[in-house]
């Protein structure tokens, strides 16, 4: 067997190793005494390699009983294993199936769908040692609290994608819309570059470490209201005000009547006819138009005036339940105040103007946000 054009294994040269030092003491014997015994091939082989000279009877046997070749030597250990490799791509679909589904797999239950669905027979103990051989582990799982989305949330998203890519194509003004806040305070980081050696250095005061100039506490806060389009903010549509409190949401110190408000005098006449008005779901974007449909917690009699006056037929032995589900298949569809004003008002329906809300949860829809954080920077 010729070992060129590859490395020798350690075996290898340990042997290599033995059979040079046999024969260096061969070779001082035989200057020692003029004598070398040669009658016994495999005692001198068993003596030259390290090995026992039954393990060279052994390995010449087989060499001459095989056409001059060996074999490699079996794998030590226990027996083949009883379940086939074949069992394990099996295992592994079946118990990722369950992870993507997020239920629960016991052993018991593994046993049983190999033996119904795939005709597998296999013991409860055997399968255990084979899930922990193919690195398969049982352990405790934690809660999935992972967020999904809703359906409403991914039909809203691809609705006004949709809308938006024919917007894009219409060649309409898109005038995008938002509010955020700042406060009077507000300084940016709190981290800075200083140099390390203004303690060593007794030249140096406290002015040259690391302190900054920041006012105490965040100050008063303002919110803002702008506008923009592809060519920039809108000109006279900037409103800022100081809110009500300077804790919580800033939607708390925004409301219907100031926002109408400004939308009316200081939007709608800076922007061109033919536009379109993007804007998020704020509360206060979106109040209903009163439609003089009583609250369903309504008494009984005012129930049933308002369908007398709307000439929907009932019975008057009617149920409260029963009137209630009458009206709510005749009410009409509710519409938002400032789509009917666009719509209605004499005063605004001229300049066909509509108004386009961005799918709730998406405020990375509103290329406005981006100018708010670059403004936030600046400020700070």
């Amino acid at each position: 067997m010729s070992h060129r054009g590859r490395s020798l294994s350690l075996p290898e040269k340990e042997m290599v190793v033995c059979v040079k030092d046999y024969f260096d003491k061969e070779k001082e014997l035989f200057l020692q005494n003029k004598k070398l015994c040669v009658k016994n091939p495999s005692r001198r082989t068993a003596l030259a390699t390290n090995i026992s000279e039954v393990s060279v009877w052994r390995i010449m046997t087989e060499y001459n009983k095989n056409n001059n070749t060996l074999s490699s030597p079996s794998a030590k250990g226990s027996n083949p294993y009883a379940v086939n490799e074949n069992v394990k791509t099996i295992c592994q679909d079946i118990i990722r199936s369950y992870n993507i589904r997020r239920e629960h797999l016991s052993l018991r239950l593994l046993v049983g769908i190999l033996n119904d669905e795939y005709q597998i027979t296999v013991a409860r103990e055997t399968l255990r040692r084979c899930l922990y051989r193919w690195n398969i582990i049982y352990g405790s799982v934690q809660r999935h609290t992972a967020l999904r989305e809703r359906n409403y949330v991914v039909k809203a998203r691809r609705e006004y994608l949709i809308k938006k890519m024919i917007l894009n194509k219409s060649g309409r003004m898109l005038v995008y819309l938002d509010e955020t806040f700042i406060n009077k305070n507000h300084s940016g980081s709190d981290t800075s570059w200083y140099c390390s050696d203004w303690k060593d250095d007794p030249r140096l005061d406290k002015s040259f470490g690391p302190y900054i100039n920041k006012p105490a506490g965040k100050g008063e806060r303002f919110i803002l209201l702008n506008a923009i389009t592809k060519e920039g903010w809108v000109d006279g549509a900037q409103l800022v005000f100081q809110a009500n409190r300077c804790t919580g949401d800033y939607h708390g110190s925004m409301e219907e009547k100031n926002f109408t408000k400004w939308f009316t005098t200081q939007l709608f006449p800076n922007i061109a006819d033919n536009a379109v008005i993007i804007m998020d779901n704020a509360p206060y974007h979106n109040m209903f138009h009163e439609d003089n449909v009583p609250l369903l917690t309504s008494k009984k009699v005012i129930l049933q005036e308002w369908l007398i006056d709307n000439n929907i037929d009932f019975d008057k032995n009617f149920l409260r339940v029963q009137l209630i589900d009458l009206i709510n298949k005749h009410r009409p569809p509710k519409v938002f105040k400032l789509d009917h004003m666009l719509r209605n008002d004499p005063m605004y329906k001229a300049r066909n103007i509509e108004i386009l809300r961005t799918p709730q949860y998406h405020p990375e829809l509103q290329p406005i946000e981006k100018c708010w954080g670059v403004m936030q920077q600046y400020m700070a």
